[in-house]
């Protein structure tokens, strides 16, 4: 069998970082010195990395000696830090900020590869480290050549052997160095970047898989066993955003509860002091605010509920900010999928003598439709809904529509007429006289807003395309039926985020 060419296991991405945290300088003052020769009277960027965002600290200015000194009462939060030089074309080298003080020499020829640690034991593994890799990848890119141009399939399995050995010596290396220096940023971070070892799955005596799920979630239950989430450094690198996003994307089933069931998993496992807690938490709320995939919004609320609305779950939260974050999770949990459909009775016509309940209606499935005869969108979807439910009737499926217009008495007529240009014979409902206070009980904040409901009236799909009915609705009928899309919003709603 024809092997694939083997990529060794080399770190080389570039890692910046700093932000200042409360609790995370170390109080013995700081003074480092960075010299590179060949930069003297030109300037220098000191760049930080929080999460997966790039900031600029500092600009300095190199003395005669080509030396610039960053020096404080307190020493810059830990991480690595990221020096960059204009005069060369925004080039740049990193470092480990985890010591009070140390100086770093190198030149403009080769930042890396000449560099000189003094009095840094973080920088020396670092640099060490740096090195190590770099010739490691010489030989691995070297022997992939001769793999990728070997006609021989011998000769390519013994090319393959040999990439195969250098991966290992790679790993075994960096394990070396995360025993040596259990305690050392450095070695925390390269514990980080390490991927979780998942055995076989289990087999019977025939050997035979009995559980075709094992690993994953061996895998899942597992996945932050390398990663010290009490130590707030490791938010100065892309490495903890990175495996914070895949595992609530890729990790985790996607919806709603699984991804609760996950967002409490890795804050059970911060101190629910410091920044890292307060990072992870607001990642995960900020992604739930955001989404625009059906039904994610009960993550929101649930994290919002549980953290957000406490005062003592979020203590850096103003009040003006956990007001809008709670106002926003009050009016979205009564309409979440899941939730009973909340009474709803508005008229038929403008005399105010006709009702039509919500509840009243028997159907296996109804369609709740908020519209406004003034909204251009609306004109656009309301008859691509009436198509969807044309057709499901024609299919047999005993389905009915509610259909609650938002106007004024003004657009009465208006209303009537888009009716019956567009075949409307559904369930057409009204409050132009505004009785009802339906607008703010069901969240309306933009239209058309389209719900699906169960015999029971609890909601099954909500705020989704006029164009999704049908296939939804299929799905619902036939779970084998898969929709030609995920079900996603489809309004321009934004729900309040986290700073």
């Amino acid at each position: 069998m024809k092997k694939p060419a083997l990529s060794v296991v080399l770190f080389f991405t570039l890692f910046t970082f700093t932000y200042a945290f409360p609790g995370s300088s170390i109080s013995k003052g700081m003074n480092i010195h960075l010299t590179v020769k060949g930069l003297e009277g030109s300037t220098m960027i000191l760049a930080n990395y929080f999460g997966d965002k790039q900031y600029v600290k500092d600009t300095l200015e190199f003395d005669k000696k080509s030396t610039v000194t960053i020096k404080a009462d307190t020493l810059l939060p830990g991480g690595v830090y990221l020096a960059v030089f204009p005069a060369m074309g925004n080039r740049y080298f990193e470092f480990i900020v985890s010591e009070p003080s140390f100086s770093l020499e190198t030149d403009t020829f080769d930042l890396t590869g000449h560099m000189k640690v003094i009095g840094s034991k973080e920088n020396t593994l670092f640099y060490d480290d740096m090195r190590f890799l770099g010739q490691m990848k010489q030989k691995s890119d070297s022997l992939s050549t001769l793999y990728r141009e070997a006609k021989d399939q011998k000769q390519k399995d013994v090319y393959y052997a040999d990439l195969k050995a250098i991966d290992q010596e790679v790993k075994d290396k960096r394990n070396q160095v995360i025993e040596q220096n259990p305690t050392m940023f450095y070695a925390k971070l390269i514990k980080a970047m390490k991927e979780i070892e998942v055995p076989d799955f289990p087999r019977d005596a025939k050997g035979n898989i009995t559980d075709s799920s094992w690993q994953w979630r061996y895998y899942k239950a597992h996945y932050w066993d390398n990663v010290d989430l009490h130590d707030d450094r490791l938010l100065r690198c892309p490495v903890l955003n990175n495996k914070l996003k895949t595992f609530m994307t890729q990790t985790t089933v996607q919806n709603p509860d699984s991804i609760i069931a996950s967002g409490e998993d890795v804050l059970s496992k911060t101190d629910k002091k410091g920044e890292m807690y307060r990072y992870i938490l607001t990642y995960i709320f900020n992604e739930m605010a955001n989404s625009k995939i059906m039904g994610f919004d009960g993550a929101y609320v649930h994290f919002g509920k549980e953290y957000f609305c406490k005062p003592d779950m979020t203590p850096w939260l103003d009040t003006a900010k956990r007001f809008k974050i709670c106002d926003r999770v009050n009016r979205l949990e009564p309409v979440l999928v899941g939730k009973k459909a909340q009474r709803l009775i508005l008229w038929t016509d403008s005399t105010e003598t006709q009702w039509r309940s919500l509840a009243d209606i028997k159907a296996k499935y109804t369609i709740l439709a908020f519209w406004d005869p003034d909204c251009g969108h609306c004109k656009k979807e309301i008859p691509i809904l009436a198509d969807a439910y044309h057709n499901l009737k024609k299919m047999g499926i005993d389905v009915e529509t509610y259909s609650a217009a938002i106007m004024d008495k003004d657009e009465y007529k208006d209303w009537l007429a888009f009716i019956q240009k567009n075949n409307l014979d559904w369930i057409n409902v009204c409050d132009a006289n505004r009785h009802s206070n339906f607008r703010w009980e069901w969240d309306i904040q933009s239209t058309p807003q389209i719900y699906v409901l169960d015999k029971d009236k609890k909601i099954v799909a909500r705020r989704i395309g006029a164009d999704q009915v049908e296939d939804f609705i299929h799905h619902l009928e036939d779970p084998n039926f898969k929709p030609k899309a995920l079900i996603k919003v489809n309004d321009n709603d934004k729900q309040e985020g986290a700073e």
